[in-house]
């Protein structure tokens, strides 16, 4: 088994995870790039490529692989502008010569374009690119792709993995402490606007609001039973997505603190964790007003920490067994499993978590009305 373990830029990780009984791959990518990632980054690091070159070096010297990310969901049309282009290869080239060791990307043409001028980069598909299916994992396949981070949404759909895994060749990857809503209707979305700001061509110049995850903070907390449906797996589980072939597992989380990271890559490291599962999962903190400095040099902040949700990992032991016969897709709403397993295990202080919702419906009341632009 390895780990494909997410960096904040902090050195004391690569030591730590290097202990680690599984083998570590990190990943991350510099605040602005010119292609862009469609995830959140941490707060506050603004490195240098000749920080981020010494720190892959150092990641390498301590046997951990390195990749970068290049995973926006678009680039604007402006990969076809000749002077953009030109860049581009340029940026390719410094990754190549700094010593990564793989790129993860979503847009089909960028593969192409490196598998072609770049041979020696290996190449992964990142969840972003929505493969949930036989087809879609052949696709990438066929236009090069070495390993595929599939679909998070297919975690629980066994037939479906089992199906992809016999289908390609290529490594297979699972994102295994993702807190995002089932079938997110904000998804699509949010990888957007977080890909556009985090471009350094981009004429927003990084301005973004974090609506996406505001909403899907507010709806989690308004249905506990969202927090359930969300298609992390337990540490315990692994086992089941190995016996299929599958035998490389994702941690999400680059914006998280390094306690965190290092928490959940110990977890699955270990295939075993006691206490609050909530603990090792990626649950972004919403931020209100505008994320990054852009033209109005405005930046957002947190309300507050979310509210605590203890969710008993042990009590989870054989949660998973109904997801081996059940066809989520078609049958969720008219089943309660997951509203059930979420009455008797998530405890959570209601005060606590009313207050943190009338914030948060205050915040998009802001939004919806046209408030931030007439202010």
């Amino acid at each position: 088994m390895r780990l494909l373990v997410p960096t904040n830029w902090d050195p004391a990780l690569i030591e730590r995870l290097s202990r680690l009984d599984a083998g570590v791959d990190l990943y991350g990518v510099l605040t602005t790039s010119l292609i862009g990632t469609g995830g959140s980054s941490p707060d506050n690091v603004d490195m240098a490529k000749g920080q981020a070159e010494e720190y892959i070096t150092r990641a390498h010297a301590a046997g951990l692989n390195f990749d970068y990310l290049l995973n926006a969901p678009s680039m604007s049309n402006m990969e076809w502008d000749k002077s953009t282009h030109r860049e581009l290869i340029e940026h390719l080239d410094w990754i190549t010569c700094i010593g990564v060791d793989s790129v993860t990307v979503t847009i089909p043409y960028l593969v192409e374009l490196i598998k072609r001028q770049f041979p020696q980069l290996k190449i992964r598909i990142s969840t972003i690119a929505h493969v949930h299916n036989v087809a879609r994992a052949r696709f990438f396949e066929s236009l090069g792709a070495d390993s595929i981070n599939l679909d998070f949404h297919v975690n629980r759909d066994f037939r479906t993995l089992e199906a992809i895994t016999k289908a390609v060749e290529c490594e297979i990857i699972v994102l295994a402490n993702n807190l995002c809503l089932y079938q997110c209707p904000y998804e699509y979305y949010h990888h957007d606007g977080l890909g556009h700001a985090s471009q350094s061509y981009n004429p927003v110049h990084g301005c973004y609001v974090d609506y996406c995850t505001i909403r899907c903070t507010l709806d989690r907390l308004s249905d506990m039973s969202e927090n359930i449906k969300c298609r992390w797996i337990r540490p315990e589980d692994l086992h089941l997505y190995e016996d299929i072939g599958i035998g490389m597992f994702k941690i999400s989380g680059r914006a998280m603190p390094t306690e965190r990271i290092l928490r959940a890559a110990a977890a699955y490291s270990s295939r075993h964790y006691e206490g609050n599962l909530h603990d090792i999962l990626n649950a972004l903190a919403p931020k209100i007003g505008f994320v990054n400095a852009g033209p109005t040099g405005a930046t957002g902040h947190t309300p507050a920490p979310p509210p605590e949700l203890y969710i008993d990992n042990q009590a989870l032991d054989g949660f998973i067994d109904f997801f081996r016969k059940q066809n989520c897709l078609s049958e969720c709403y008219r089943c309660d499993y997951c509203r059930k397993t979420a009455d008797r295990l998530i405890r959570f202080d209601r005060n606590q978590v009313d207050e943190y919702v009338a914030r948060l419906t205050g915040a998009l009341d802001s939004l919806s009305d046209s408030a931030f632009a007439t202010a």
